[in-house]
């Protein structure tokens, strides 16, 4: 399937290596043997991840895979020293002779290290760090590491809140729980998530807003399709382990500005082994211990070991309730103030109360068949979150001096899987490794009721003075009752979320040793089939009479099938009284009463029968004399099809200069050619007359990419690594769409730029590692990126002649008004940048009498700074200086002006620690999180800008072993401190949002087999 240009540029790249490698074979094939070995833990079995095997005085050395085992080719005829060590272990020295063109096989027991006179024990925090550091140790490149051990000891609920814990790693939330990781302040769409090496699919997310239409407020669908993935459809105890790279070499995928995760799932060992969980827990927000998780896996080896079948299947059921509160403000002076900002006021507050029960379902199967010199491996897994949920909100509206109610439920499915097959084999002079892999993810929202309802009478809210936080203006606000609230409109949202990735890569490396280096060659290259589409429906109503023949008609229908409502005439409207919901619990104390209580919350049931039989009935379905609204402006506006064919090739080599240093270096090629189907629509208020105008356009892109990175072993227990690379974000399907909305007043338009590049980042990252049996590891690093391309969204005034670059009236058809409107996004002309310090340190003190030998210490700290650049248009008027009669006195034009600011989403500082202690078969670990303030918005004004404030939680997990072998008994609490996320306006520091959701806490039991 590889077609095109980079199909040829990758057969020539590949023949002229195969050309080469065959010029120098007799160079280092020539009088030189194998060995190949076993590391693992003298007394568990355990294999040691990330040993060390070094053969002395050469530059010939290897580090163990996640299963123990290393092969190191070319090793000079003759007896060498070969040293193993791993951190935690006391080393060993073996002599051992290699025979010319024999493969020398050796098993290498370590033990643990301990004091003199002292039981000799790896307890489970330690094995877990241990795992860790030794993979970080022996890997070539920059990465932090969760092992599996070390996973199964923390309190995290899916992997997103596993990553959580490493250096330089913040994340997103989703009601209340981690779903998204921010790495070094770069937000989740400028990271590649793959698992095994395959890049998994965007999950998306269907988002629903409201829009106002003829005074009413309706559903609009929006779509959040940036290329991230929602990782809390991964259960962590599928995961061997997780690697966070914050350097790339030339044979990853370099879609990864900010860093790249790649998770690694669980395989058969040998020998029968089964793990089998369950867990019920209690939410305090809800105040109801009905949660649970229940996991079994089960795995064996076959045929002398060589296939291996591992089986894992998970259900989960828990709480995502929260009270949420967001404010909006507007500039209404702009001359500035004492506190040096121009004046704001509060436009709005929204209540919202969101109650949300998920279900998790997953499993995966894994298969594996060990050949001679190699093996096939095939990885299945899927995952689905499903969640329903309600959002009863009350809105206090101070600039239309209203109270609005709306009421939303949705029950959504989100589906991620992967299918693989992977075949490795060692040809002795070329190990080659080939991959096929289809990655899906699916966002279905199949039917979503959206209520709108308002109290207009009465003044009931007064307008909000000048600079006055939201706090302060709960005296402005008087509730009428139920009988003052009018129902103003339904809608029914549905949206279909789909992407689909298909996957071939190669990578070939060809070993080599010349004096006085040795090293490997590696190339490949590998196509991916990107297919991402949407299918969304907005249909709504504004239900009373007098809103034509159609509308009147629709309330007589509502009045015949539901003979308890009562209609006001008067007002022409459903009175929210019919609605009332009976369950008082809805609107009690709201965030500690700053607010006072919700003033009212809906019956779903009876709005919901409304809808759907209106929404049934053909008679009342797209009609221009009001009805039910649902021709192609509320089916077609959020339609499409995108298409990628992204292609890569790569050509790295590896030098070892002895056992000190080693260089590695290459450049990588990638391509992507797009095809974007969608539609253009304006909104003529007249399903009967709506059209649309179907576009296609074809945007592509090509990079060439140097990476070069460098390993320098100072001493025995310090190194210094130093990596410059070049990496890519590209812009999110939307941004890069051609499709663009006009309302009915022709003023505004939302618009796609096909014509945006992806952002470059240039990246300098050095770090320096002490390590040892004693010190465990300590890690300090800094990094710098420079970002060019960065895109932002903007909006602008639409003139006929407008800068380059930017749109124009004569952009659309049909032609907007004159200073209409557009939303869009563009590339910034100005460099980005973001810098940064890191520090790691992990130790156990083993060293210290019993019982302080069983205290295990992780602690980790990133500072972050960052400079953006946000470019914005101006509307600025002057007198016509060539003014006549006849002429206009004044002309409009616009300003194409900057401010700068940080990145959206980047912390200023991550602090990670937690401190456990292991004895026998006690284990316990308290974690604390904190993630200093980041930016959640950037408007044209500082007063429009948005911050999180300093976010804290203490979480905490305990394990015993019962006295039947392989029993556990468990409990992990989260959010101890009842941490609520909180961010602020930039001016008066009032709230722009805070989110409570409250303590959880699971008690479980889990046997291991």
């Amino acid at each position: 399937m590889f077609i095109g240009n980079a199909y040829f540029r990758g057969t020539l790249t590949c023949a002229f290596l195969l050309a080469l490698f065959f010029m120098i074979q007799p160079v280092y094939a020539a009088g030189s043997g194998s060995l190949k070995g076993h590391v693992f833990d003298n007394q568990t079995k355990d294999p040691l991840i990330g040993a060390n095997i070094i053969v002395q005085n050469t530059s010939l050395g290897i580090a163990a895979d996640v299963d123990g085992y290393f092969e190191i080719k070319f090793i000079p005829v003759g007896t060498w020293k070969v040293k193993v060590s791993c951190i935690g272990y006391v080393p060993i020295i073996r002599e051992l002779t290699i025979v010319e063109d024999k493969t020398l096989e050796e098993e290498f027991r370590l033990t643990a290290q301990a004091l003199t006179g002292e039981e000799v024990v790896v307890t489970a925090q330690a094995r877990g760090q241990v795992q860790a550091i030794n993979q970080q140790i022996s890997s070539d490149k920059i990465v932090s590491i969760v092992s599996e051990a070390k996973i199964q000891e923390l309190p995290d609920f899916n992997a997103a809140a596993a990553i959580s814990r490493l250096p330089g790693v913040s994340t997103l939330q989703s009601s209340g729980e981690d779903n998204k990781v921010v790495i070094r302040g770069l937000a989740p769409q400028y990271n590649a998530v793959a698992i095994g090496g395959i890049s998994l699919a965007a999950t998306g997310s269907n988002q629903i807003g409201t829009t106002s239409q003829g005074g009413a407020y309706v559903t609009s669908g929006t779509t959040n399709d940036d290329r991230s993935v929602d990782l809390t459809m991964v259960t962590p105890y599928m995961i061997q382990s997780i690697e966070v790279y914050k350097t790339l070499t030339p044979d990853m995928d370099a879609n990864a500005l900010g860093g790249y995760v790649n998770m690694n799932l669980r395989e058969a060992p040998s020998g029968v082994h089964g793990d089998f969980l369950w867990q019920s827990g209690y939410t305090e927000k809800t105040n109801n211990y009905g949660n649970y998780r229940a996991l079994a896996s089960l795995s064996d080896r076959f045929f002398d070991d060589r296939l291996g079948v591992y089986v894992l299947a998970n259900g989960e059921k828990y709480d995502r309730n929260s009270d949420n509160m967001n404010a909006s403000y507007a500039i209404t002076n702009h001359a500035i103030g004492a506190n040096g900002y121009e004046t704001v006021d509060v436009q709005n507050i929204a209540l919202n109360r969101h109650i949300e029960t998920r279900k998790r379902y997953g499993g995966n199967v894994i298969f594996d068949y060990t050949l001679p010199s190699g093996f096939i491996k095939s990885v299945n897994m899927f995952s689905r979150l499903n969640s329903i949920s309600q959002d009863y909100r009350t809105i206090l509206n101070y600039d239309n001096k209203s109270i609005d109610f709306s009421y939303r439920e949705q029950n959504s499915n989100t589906d991620l899987a992967v299918n693989s097959l992977e075949l490795q084999n060692d040809f002795g002079f070329m190990l080659a490794n080939l991959k096929v892999a289809n990655s899906y993810s699916r966002n279905n929202s199949p039917s979503s009721p959206f209520y709108q309802l308002s109290q207009t009478t009465g003044g009931s809210v007064t307008k909000a003075p000048d600079n006055t936080i939201p706090d302060s203006l709960t005296h402005l606000v008087t509730y009428l009752g139920g009988g003052q609230t009018l129902l103003n409109a339904l809608s029914l949202f549905n949206s279909d979320y789909k992407e689909v990735n298909q996957t071939y890569k190669g990578d070939f490396k060809i070993p080599f040793r010349v004096s006085p280096f040795s090293g490997y060659f590696k190339f490949g290259g590998e196509y991916r089939h990107i297919d991402n589409s949407i299918d969304q429906n907005t249909p709504y109503t504004n239900l009373g009479r007098g809103n034509g023949t159609v509308n009147n008609l629709m309330v007589t229908s509502v009045l015949q099938s539901f003979p308890q409502l009562r209609f006001d005439t008067s007002k022409n409207a459903f009175p929210g009284s019919n609605f009332t919901s009976t369950n008082s619990k809805l609107w009690n104390s709201f965030l500690g009463g700053r607010f006072g209580q919700l003033f009212w919350a809906p019956d779903a049931g009876v709005l919901n029968a409304i809808v759907h039989m209106i929404a049934n009935n053909p008679a009342f379905s797209g009609n221009q004399n009001g009805g039910w609204q649902d021709g192609l402006y509320q089916t077609l506006t959020n339609d499409y099809d995108y298409v990628e064919n992204y292609y890569a090739t790569y050509l790295m080599a590896e030098l070892d200069f002895g056992p000190a240093l080693t260089i590695i270096g290459g450049a990588r090629y990638e391509e992507d050619n797009m095809s974007y189907f969608t539609y253009n629509l304006d909104d003529k208020r007249n399903p009967l007359i709506q059209d649309y105008r179907d576009t296609t356009v074809h945007p592509k892109n090509h990079y060439l990419l140097p990476m070069v990175q460098a390993k320098y072993n100072l001493t025995d227990w310090s190194d210094i690594r130093y990596s410059y690379s070049q990496t890519l974000a590209r812009p999110s399907y939307t941004q890069l769409s051609p499709h663009y909305s006009m309302d009915y007043t022709e003023s505004n338009i939302n618009a796609g730029n096909p014509n945006l590049k992806p952002a470059q980042s240039y990246n300098h990252d050095l770090m320096i590692t002490f390590h040892s049996n004693d010190l465990g590891l300590l890690s300090l690093g800094g990094f710098y990126k420079t970002i060019s391309n960065f895109s932002y969204s903007t909006s602008y005034a639409l003139f006929d002649i407008n800068p380059p670059g930017f749109f124009t009236r004569n952009s659309f058809i049909p032609t907007p008004k004159n200073g209409a409107t557009v939303y869009t996004f563009i590339n910034t002309p100005y460099d980005a940048f973001v810098k940064g310090v890191e520090a790691d340190f992990q130790t156990r003190f083993w060293y210290l009498p019993a019982p302080f030998n069983g205290v295990v210490l992780n602690i980790n700290y990133t500072h972050i700074y960052s400079k953006a650049t946000y470019p914005y248009m101006d509307i600025r008027t002057i007198a016509n200086p060539n003014y006549v009669p006849g002429q206009p006195r004044f002309i409009t034009y616009l300003l194409d002006s900057t401010r700068t600011g940080r990145l959206i989403n980047q912390p200023n500082d991550v602090v990670n620690a937690s401190i456990g202690y292991d004895y026998k078969g006690f284990s316990g670990r308290v974690s604390f999180v904190f993630q200093g303030n980041s930016v959640s918005n950037v408007g044209n004004y500082p007063e429009q800008d948005g911050f999180t404030k300093n976010y804290y939680r203490v979480d905490a997990s305990i394990r015993q072993m019962l006295p039947w072998a392989g029993l556990q008994l468990f409990l992990d609490i989260q959010n101890i401190n009842d941490a609520n996320n909180i961010s602020t306006q930039q001016s008066i520091g009032g709230f722009t949002s805070e989110n409570n959701y409250g303590l959880v806490a699971n008690l479980g039991i889990r046997y291991t087999l």
